[in-house]
């Protein structure tokens, strides 16, 4: 008998849930039990997805992704009340979900983890179910999907032939491992779907396991025996990547194929290729790739579809990577600075005024700032990029010139730029430093206003009336009688 590998590759089976159509199927409700146990070689849908993958962070195979709540519970696809009258319990479209409608994403049109199956001359192989719970058994029945099987419709009792029974099994110890020999028929070979209904004996307890499991068959005449598959993520350009090959039956290597990674094949679909094609190209011992129908073994531009198989043997391997020597990055050059001064033009009376150095160019070092500022100019933060300041209040036109000064450690370098500020218009109610002036506004004491360029607060009681009245009367700064309602601030 010939064993398989648990190491998988990816393939695409699906099964999408099949529509009921007998009325009293509708009426049963499968009950769940604990768990019990699973096909792990060829790994069940849920087995592989718990082991050879991680549904439940960045899944590699979308079914996985699905499943990822049941994932956990591989050991428990299994229903009770079950006397092998299993079509009964478990409608078309539901085979791999063991007829729970609750697991039928199961039998969904995805991705699942695959195992590369090569039967001996004679088609013989032997799988391998983890009863996690040892009980009595009435038999477990391995079945293969035929040709008549489409992954859009679902996995059907009619797509199904039988390919071994083990008859009676006396209980075995828990976590313990029975052996299922199978013998495949030639013409099978390819993509298939593996199905294993364990019945536990009715004496015992009336219960049915099922699992489903992706496979990819062989020839069986094929020298090259498959022993795993290519595994690693994303690398640096410049890593040398090398395969180790060794006999499992001695220790030291029997060869090794090593590959230095160019740019533009550091992710891993890449390297594998190449490093497949390195290890085809000197080796005689193995192949690296996938096996195609004629048996020749081909590499290819995937993360998953890279198998190793060892001539008329299995072989183990390992993958090492050595990163590229670090490289110190050359020295930083750092110039002298050059400032730029940026602002607008032109301002009035009151309005707050943003100039900014953000602009300088710094040499590839790190800038100082030191601003100057005219006389008549109040401004804070004279070491900053940026600096702020209120245009004064002037009775005519007046440009104000200021200067910064950026330094680095290899030197500084100065820029200036001028603001006119417009005079303000007597009379005009220009802003200040205050909201303007509104007259009828019913002002309360201590109000603050600019208006004909000065400030004022509006006075106490009860002159606190007469601030929002007629302008030619009480208007600030205008009115004939404005002081005996304002008070001026500024």
């Amino acid at each position: 008998m010939t064993s398989i590998s648990l190491r998988g590759v990816a393939g695409k089976l699906a099964l999408p849930v099949a529509a009921l159509t007998q009325a009293v199927l509708m009426a049963m409700a499968p009950t769940s039990v604990s768990a019990h146990g699973s096909t792990i070689d060829p790994p069940s849908r849920e087995y592989g997805c718990n082991t050879l993958d991680t549904p439940w962070n960045n899944p590699k195979f979308s079914g996985c992704g699905k499943i990822r709540d049941l994932a956990g519970s591989w050991q428990s696809n299994a229903i009770l009340g079950v006397k092998s009258n299993h079509k009964e319990f478990i409608r078309d479209g539901l085979l791999c979900a063991g007829g729970k409608e609750s697991w039928k994403e199961l039998d969904g049109d995805h991705e699942w983890p695959t195992t590369v199956v090569t039967p001996d001359a004679n088609g013989n192989a032997r799988f391998k179910y983890m009863q996690t719970a040892g009980h009595l058994s009435s038999y477990f029945k391995t079945y293969i999907s035929k040709d008549s099987y489409d992954p859009k419709r679902g996995l059907r009792w009619d797509d199904l032939e039988l390919i071994g029974d083990t008859g009676k099994l006396p209980r075995p110890e828990n976590n313990s491992i029975t052996p299922l020999d199978v013998k495949i028929p030639a013409h099978f070979t390819g993509k298939r779907v593996i199905y294993s209904v364990w019945q536990r004996d009715p004496a015992d307890n009336a219960e049915g396991f099922y699992a489903c499991s992706n496979v990819e068959v062989m020839p069986a005449n094929v020298q090259w025996q498959a022993s795993g598959a290519l595994q690693g993520g994303q690398v640096d350009t410049g890593s040398k990547i090398t395969l180790r090959v060794f006999d499992l039956t001695r220790t030291g290597d029997l060869e090794s194929h090593s590959i230095t990674v160019k740019a533009g094949e550091e992710k891993a679909a890449q390297w594998m290729f190449a490093l497949a094609k390195e290890a085809n190209n000197k080796s005689s011992v193995i192949k690296v790739g996938k096996m195609q129908p004629n048996g020749q073994v081909v590499p290819q531009q995937s993360d998953t579809d890279n198998q190793v198989y060892g001539l008329n043997k299995k072989v183990g391997f390992a993958i090492d990577n050595k990163p590229t020597d670090p490289v110190d990055p050359p020295p930083v050059e750092v110039n002298p600075p050059k400032a730029d001064l940026t602002g607008p033009a032109t301002a009035k009376a009151g309005e707050s005024v943003a100039l900014s150095a953000k602009g300088s160019n710094d040499g590839g070092g790190k800038l100082q700032y030191q601003w100057t500022v005219p006389a008549g100019i109040t401004a804070s933060a004279l070491n900053q990029a940026d600096l702020r300041f209120t245009a004064p209040s002037l009775t005519q036109d007046q440009s104000f010139t200021f200067s910064v000064k950026v330094t680095n450690e290899k030197g500084s370098s100065s820029a200036s730029h001028s603001v006119l500020v417009s005079k303000v218009e007597q009379g005009g109610g220009e802003p200040g430093d205050y909201p303007a002036y509104k007259e009828g506004t019913a002002y309360k004491a201590g109000d603050k206003v600019s208006n004909a360029g000065g400030n004022y607060a509006c006075k106490a009681w009860p002159y606190t009336a007469w601030c929002g009245m007629a302008a030619t009367h009480y208007a600030p700064g205008k009115g004939l009688n404005w002081a005996q309602a304002w008070d001026k601030i500024k």
